[in-house]
C-alpha cells in the first residue's frame, strides 16, 4: 500500500467520524446542532465527497472497494436498525422519534416541532450516521469474519447509551429509568453489526491485514 492511499484512509476516518459524534456533543452542551452541523457536518461532508472523487482519479481501487462497500453496507444496515428502532417506538418502548428529534435540533425548531424540512434533515443525518460507521468499519477492519461487525455494532450501541446523548433524554443514565430503551439500543445495534458485517464480509476484497492495509492491486483476491 502506498504512502498516499494511507493518507487518503485516514482522511476518509477523519471525515466519516465527524458527523456521529455531532449529536452527543450538542447534547454534551458543546454548541448547538445546528452550529455543529455548519462547522463540523458539512465540512466533514465535503470532505468524504472529495476524497472519493481524489480515490478515484488516482486509481486506489482496493481502498475505494472498502469505502464503496462500507457506505453501502452501513445505509442497509441502518434500514435493519430502524426497523428494530421503529416498532418498539411505536410500542412504547423509546422515549420520542430519534430522526424527527435530530431534525428539529439541526433546523433549530426545538420549540417550533418537527416539520418537512426537519424530517428531511433528521432522516438524513441518521443514515449519513450509518454509512460513516459503515464506512469506518471496512476502512479499518477491511475483509473480516461476521463476528468483528457484531462486535463493532453491539460497541456503537454501548457507547451512545453512555453518551450525554441519552442522559439528556430524562431517562437516567443509559436509560436506566426507561428499561425497553436499552434493550431497544442494544437489539436494534446487534442487527446494524450483524447486516454491516455479513455484507462486508461479502462485498470488501480478501486480504489478510487489519487497519488500513489494502492489497496492492484491484481485484477479489
Amino acid at each position: 500500500m502506498t504512502g498516499s492511499e494511507r493518507v487518503t484512509g485516514l482522511l476518509f476516518l477523519v471525515a466519516a467520524s465527524a458527523p456521529p459524534l455531532i449529536y452527543p456533543a450538542a447534547q454534551a452542551g458543546v454548541a448547538s446542532m445546528a452550529d455543529l452541523a455548519l462547522w463540523l457536518l458539512l465540512p466533514s461532508g465535503a470532505l468524504f465527497l472529495l476524497l472519493v472523487v481524489l480515490a478515484g482519479f488516482r486509481g486506489m481501487h482496493a481502498l475505494m472497494n472498502r469505502v464503496a462497500a462500507g457506505a453501502m453496507a452501513g445505509v442497509l444496515a441502518t434500514v435493519g436498525l430502524e426497523v428494530v428502532r421503529e416498532i418498539s417506538f411505536h410500542l412504547g418502548g423509546m422515549p420520542g422519534n430519534l430522526p424527527e428529534l435530530l431534525g428539529v435540533l439541526l433546523t433549530g425548531r426545538i420549540m417550533e416541532g418537527p416539520d418537512l424540512l426537519s424530517n428531511l434533515a433528521g432522516w438524513g443525518y441518521h443514515f449519513w450516521n450509518g454509512l460513516c460507521f459503515g464506512v469506518i468499519y471496512t476502512v479499518l477492519l477491511g475483509h473480516r469474519r461476521l463476528f468483528w461487525g457484531v462486535v463493532y455494532g453491539v460497541a456503537i450501541g454501548v457507547i451512545f447509551l453512555a453518551s450525554p446523548a441519552v442522559s439528556a433524554m430524562g431517562i437516567g443514565f443509559m436509560g436506566r429509568d426507561m428499561p425497553a430503551m436499552p434493550v431497544t439500543v442494544a437489539v436494534a445495534h446487534l442487527v446494524f453489526g450483524t447486516i454491516l458485517g455479513g455484507l462486508s464480509r461479502r462485498w470488501v476484497w480478501k486480504n489478510q491485514e487489519f487497519l488500513l492495509a489494502c492489497p496492492r492491486t484491484g481485484g477479489k483476491g
